[in-house]
Order: C-alpha cells, then sequence, then structure tokens
C-alpha cells in the first residue's frame, strides 16, 4: 500500500471519528470533553496531511515546522484537557500552553537559530515524547476513583505512541551520531509510521468512546444503587453490599450485626423548619453514621425515609449495642446547623446480631426493627437490643 493510500485512510478515519465526536460533544453528558476531543482529532488530522504532505519533509522551513508541530502539539493539549475534564479534574492552563505550543517553538526557534536541521529534528520528536506522556498521565491515573477498563487503553495507547516517538528519536540519533549517517527517510518508514499512527489514533478514538459509555453505566448503577440526598447507599445498594461482607464473615465465622436508626419526632422537623431543613438534617445524619462506622468494614445506607441501616461485620451483639450508644450520644449532643439557627436532634436505634447461616439479612433487619419501636416506646434517644445481651463466660465467673 502506497503512503498517499495510507494517508488518506489515516485522514478518513479521522473525519469519520470527528463526526461522532461532534455528535457526542452535544448528546454526551461528557459534553466539554467530547468537545475538546473533537478539536483533538481534527488538529491531528490537519497536521498529519501538513506533516507528510510537505515537499521539505522532514525538514520544514523555520514558519512551516512551527505551524505544524504547533497544530500538531494543540490536538494533544486538547486531547490532555479532555481527559481532564472528563474525569473532573482541574485543567491547569499553563500545562494546556506548554503542550500546545513548545513543540513548535522549539522547531521554529531552532531553526532560525542555525541548528543543523537533524538536532532540531531530534529536539523536537524528544519534545513530542515528552508530550505524549503527559497526555497519557490522565488516562492512567486512578486518584482515588473507580478505574474504568477502557481508559486504560487509551493510557497504554497514548504510552505506547510515547514509546514509538522514543523510538525514532534513538534510531535518528544512531543514524547521526554513531553511524555518521544523517537520516534518510525511505518511503518504508513512512508507510510505517503512517500505520502506526492510524492503529493507534483508531486505539485511542475508540477507548474514548467505550469510556463515555461506560462511565454512562457506571453512573447508571450508581442512581440505582445510591440515595441521592445523603450519598450513602439505598435500600437495594445495601442489600448488594450486605452480600459480600456476610460470606465474607460466614467464611472466617466472624459476628456481624445490624442496627437500624430512626430520626425521633422527624415530621415535627419538616413542620416547623420546612423540608428543605429536613433534607440538612437527613444529610448530616447520613454524614455522622458514615464517619461513626469503619470504612471498608461497615455498610452504611439509607433505608427509606428518616430510617439509616448499618451492617457492622466482626461485632457482637454487645459491641454493636455500645457502638449505637455512642452513635446516640454523638447526634443528641451536637446541634444540627440549619443556617440562621441550630436544633438538636435526636435518633433511636433498635439491635439485632446476623445470622451469618442465612443468605440475607432479612430475619436480622424484621429483629431489629422490632427493636427499634421498643426503643421509641421506652422513651427515644436510646439504643435497644432485639435479644438480651449474654457476657463472656469469664465475666459470669466472676
Amino acid at each position: 500500500m502506497d503512503i498517499n493510500t495510507l494517508l488518506f485512510a489515516s485522514v478518513a478515519a479521522r473525519g469519520g471519528f470527528i463526526l461522532i465526536f461532534l455528535i457526542a460533544s452535544v448528546k454526551s453528558e461528557a459534553r466539554i470533553a467530547f468537545r475538546l476531543w473533537t478539536i483533538s482529532i481534527f488538529g491531528s488530522a490537519t497536521g498529519i496531511l501538513l506533516f507528510y504532505g510537505d515537499p521539505h519533509y522532514p525538514y520544514y522551513l523555520a514558519g512551516r515546522g512551527w505551524l505544524i508541530y504547533t497544530i500538531i502539539g494543540l490536538s494533544l493539549s486538547c486531547m490532555w484537557a479532555g481527559g481532564h475534564a472528563f474525569f473532573g479534574y482541574r485543567v491547569n492552563k499553563a500545562v494546556f500552553a506548554l503542550i500546545g505550543f513548545v513543540p513548535g517553538l522549539v522547531y521554529g526557534g531552532a531553526r532560525t537559530g542555525g541548528m543543523l536541521p537533524d538536532t532540531v529534528l531530534l529536539l523536537t520528536i524528544a519534545t513530542l515524547v515528552v508530550a505524549m506522556a503527559v497526555v497519557s498521565h490522565p488516562f492512567l491515573s486512578r486518584r482515588g476513583r473507580r478505574f474504568l477498563p477502557s481508559q486504560l487503553l487509551v493510557g497504554v495507547s497514548l504510552a505506547t505512541y510515547s514509546a514509538a516517538l522514543f523510538t525514532s528519536f534513538v534510531l535518528v540519533a544512531v543514524r547521526l551520531f554513531v553511524s555518521g549517517v544523517a537520516p534518510d527517510p525511505q518511503a518504508s518508514d513512512i508507510s510505517l509510521a503512517l500505520f502506526i499512527d492510524q492503529l493507534m489514533s483508531v486505539l485511542i478514538y475508540v477507548g474514548l468512546v467505550a469510556m463515555s459509555l461506560e462511565h454512562v453505566q457506571m453512573r447508571m448503577k450508581q442512581l440505582a444503587t445510591i440515595d441521592p440526598l445523603t450519598g450513602l447507599a439505598n435500600r437495594r445498594g445495601v442489600q448488594e453490599q450486605t452480600a459480600a461482607v456476610i460470606d465474607a464473615c460466614r467464611r472466617a465465622r466472624r459476628p456481624m450485626a445490624v442496627l437500624i436508626a430512626d430520626l425521633d419526632h422527624f415530621k415535627s422537623i419538616n413542620d416547623q423548619y420546612g423540608h428543605d431543613c429536613g433534607d440538612m438534617v437527613l444529610q448530616e445524619v447520613g454524614n455522622r453514621l458514615s464517619s461513626h462506622s469503619r470504612r471498608g468494614q461497615d455498610v452504611t445506607g439509607r433505608w427509606g425515609g428518616e430510617e439509616f441501616l448499618a451492617v457492622l461485620s466482626d461485632m457482637t451483639l454487645a459491641e454493636a449495642v455500645s457502638f449505637a450508644d455512642r452513635l446516640c450520644l454523638r447526634v443528641a449532643q451536637e446541634p444540627f446547623d440549619l443556617g440562621d439557627q441550630k436544633i438538636t436532634v435526636t435518633v433511636s436505634i433498635g439491635v439485632a446480631s446476623i445470622d451469618c447461616h442465612a443468605s440475607s439479612l432479612d430475619k436480622a433487619v424484621r429483629a431489629a426493627d422490632e427493636a427499634l419501636y421498643e426503643a421509641k416506646r421506652n422513651g427515644r434517644n436510646r439504643a435497644h437490643s432485639a435479644e438480651p445481651i449474654v457476657a463472656p463466660a469469664f465475666a459470669q465467673a466472676m
């Protein structure tokens, strides 16, 4: 396949992705990212046409080289900025400018300064290697969030592209400084470069589309399992998470318990202060329950209305009741800030042990619910156990 055919195929493929990304830039949740990626693809297509279409390739005149490498650099900076926008990172304008303008400035400045064309070419390739490595970083970084499999495809493709450029740098340097022969690009070299470019670009753009679809699926799952008001798991989310916790405790033969906390006189809070303030109270109770629990061990969620649930792993019933007592105190002793006023809120809690031989926590939840109503009948602002708490054997002996 000749060079012109490969060049046409590479540009045509980018044209198809531009149409897809233009649609996504209007319809997708990640509109800003797709707009930046659309600009990146357009810049890449323009840059590759100018890059291989110039009769002086690869030793362009200063002005022409500055234009070509600036377009390529801005294409890379838009890819980098789109990745940051997609994942919710802050886009550093200084880094954006460095990625976008340094390759062109290096080439144009070095050529204007009278450097040898081969040295200018090496400096520019080195700049692009670093720029491409920087562009791959947001796609290879986790930063505490869930890692999407397709972003690995994008990141690895960008990193591979950077490695391919570095290989070109090494080959040019060896030919120039070791062999003493100036690089003379052959048709086979250009065809190989175009093939690698087309392969990597298709993988990158397909990966970006797949990444967007995976993100939407993840968001839909979150909406199905997360309570939007408190950010805690909803009933379905609690049940899904608890299944794995119960299974782990069953294998390790560790005790487990469940508690249900219900806000006392919540209706009067809504009636007196309004539903917005009631929502603020629910959010704060959720925050206190979440911070009071052990991250990675306990499952917490909003069970419904003003009820919250926590599944406590590796806790006996006595330990769970003590945990619930401390939670009652924390809620009652720290007034809730509603903006222009502070109010005191209390909760009643029912606690029950979980049978690790059961396939679900339904039986334990029903027992904890009965204990909750017993706590309400006994005056509220307290925890109540569904079963008598048996003291350890050594304590009974004493």
